[in-house]
């Protein structure tokens, strides 16, 4: 379908995103039925490029009575928990959504009554889940903007954006942020300096989440000089590592995943501890370090552990862990892998295989 192939090109020509428009929605309604994702794909794209904004709220409008209409269809007396869970979850996200691109067309279009029917829920206790609490916080914020009251406004998006579990990722080469590009925009029109809003956006002390998927990224950022002790009192200098490839482990003693994670971690640390070449440190984020070594000692764990939380809440704009960290031989900061897979089979054995990737880096 040509408007899939058109939908993510931010520069794409007005003339021909709307006639890619027009197609897929006449394609809709001559081979099928219309559902309530089709008129919201078409608003967000109209919206994203600030094209026919009156339609887009219309789209929108013909989504949610859509909506009702397929709630219906999805009772299922029989549906297991596990399917009970992911409908009342795609419940949630879908009148998110709604509210999130009539907040957005209403402002566009200056005017604030598009939004009073969805004040209610929007402005409704802040859900329990914690993947849908940074969407429910930007459409406070959305609608207090609408509304005038700009300070509140403020409050709702910098909750929004403490809520996120980690940054926003490229895609297709390009960073998208909607969230922060709101926020600072409604930043720079009360006055906000940026020297202001660097310390407005940073996140709170001890502001750290739990991450259950793996995955590999390049750092942002190089590796800072670090001197910190470990519970044996040993002090670690980055300067000291160097010709090691070197992986640090972050984690904390309340994270679940970190907890799955380090019994792996010991399993690899067992396995290259008398190595010149390479070296497994820990780094601890808990703020009552009490907890630490008793929690280390029961486990029986004996790698290095360094409390590190000033250090790591320093250096990460958001803190999710587990994180693992692999330096190079010279100290540069190679790989980040976010979360720990419980399903990923054979963790030690690929990690080493990462750390002696980087022995050539001399």
């Amino acid at each position: 379908m040509w408007f899939y192939t058109i939908s993510d090109d931010p520069d794409v020509p007005e003339k021909e995103g709307l006639a890619a428009v027009d197609h897929y929605l006449a394609a809709t309604d001559d081979y099928g039925r219309p559902y309530s994702w089709t008129y919201l794909q078409v608003a967000e794209f109209l919206l994203d490029h600030r094209w026919q904004l009156a339609r887009a709220l219309d789209l929108v409008r013909k989504a949610e009575k859509l909506v009702a209409r397929e709630r219906e269809q999805e009772t299922d007396d029989n549906l297991a928990a596990d399917g009970e869970k992911m409908r009342a979850e795609g419940e949630i996200y879908r009148q998110q959504q709604i509210a999130s691109l009539v907040l957005q067309a209403a402002r566009s279009l200056n005017q604030p009554e598009q939004a009073q029917s969805l004040k209610p829920s929007i402005e409704g206790p802040a859900p329990k889940d914690a993947r849908f609490e940074t969407n429910y916080w930007q459409n406070r914020g959305r609608l207090a903007w609408l509304e005038g009251r700009k300070a509140d406004a403020l409050t709702y998006y910098q909750k929004a954006l403490h809520a996120r579990s980690d940054p926003p990722q490229p895609y297709h080469g390009r960073l998208k942020d909607k969230l922060s590009e709101e926020a600072r925009t409604l930043w720079n029109d009360m006055g906000g300096t940026s020297t202001a809003w660097d310390e407005w956006n940073k996140p709170p002390a001890g502001k750290a989440r739990e991450l259950s998927e793996g995955r590999w990224e390049k750092p942002t950022k190089t590796m800072p000089a670090f001197e910190l002790a470990d519970l044996a009192g040993k002090t670690w200098r980055i300067s000291n590592l160097e010709g090691k490839s070197v992986l640090i482990n972050v984690w904390a003693t309340w994270c679940g995943p970190c907890q799955a994670e380090m019994p792996k971690l010991q399993k690899l640390y067992e396995k290259v501890k008398d190595r010149t070449d390479l070296q497994i440190l820990s780094f601890n984020i808990d703020e009552d370090l009490g907890l630490v070594a008793p929690f280390v000692k029961e486990k029986g764990y004996t790698f290095p552990v360094l409390p590190a939380y000033s250090f790591v809440i320093g250096l990460l704009d958001t803190v999710a862990i587990p994180q693992n960290w692999v330096l190079d031989p010279k100290g540069v900061w190679r790989w980040n892998q976010l979360g720990f897979d419980s399903s990923e089979a054979n963790w030690a054995e690929k990690m080493l295989e990462r750390l002696e990737s980087l022995k050539g880096e001399r």
